[in-house]
């Protein structure tokens, strides 16, 4: 079975995988600390880092491209709010904000 585990300061998370909804949607949902503060990729505290998966996830979104740098997306950053997980597979992520 396909499941989506969050990392963060509170430990580790797994759950069933759920597609079409934004990370931070998803931690807000199962009451995870998980920062945010816009939703809207402006703010990067949902700065998330991906660790398994990527090939699950929908493609970089215009705002993560403006906000977070080239290197960061090349070590596999992205932001919590504009992350959706579009097939199944295992995806596990790690809260790190800034």
């Amino acid at each position: 079975m396909n499941q989506l585990t969050l990392l963060t300061r509170n430990g580790s998370h797994q759950m069933p995988l759920e597609t079409d909804q934004t990370i931070v949607s998803i931690a807000k949902k199962h009451k995870l600390a998980w920062g945010y503060a816009c939703e809207r990729g402006i703010c990067a505290q949902c700065r998330t880092h991906v660790q398994e998966g990527a090939e699950f996830l929908n493609e970089i979104t215009e705002a993560e491209k403006l906000r977070l740098r080239k290197a960061e997306r090349a070590e596999g950053y992205r932001l919590g709010c504009q992350i959706k997980v579009i097939c199944e597979g295992n995806v596990t992520l790690a809260h790190r904000p800034y």
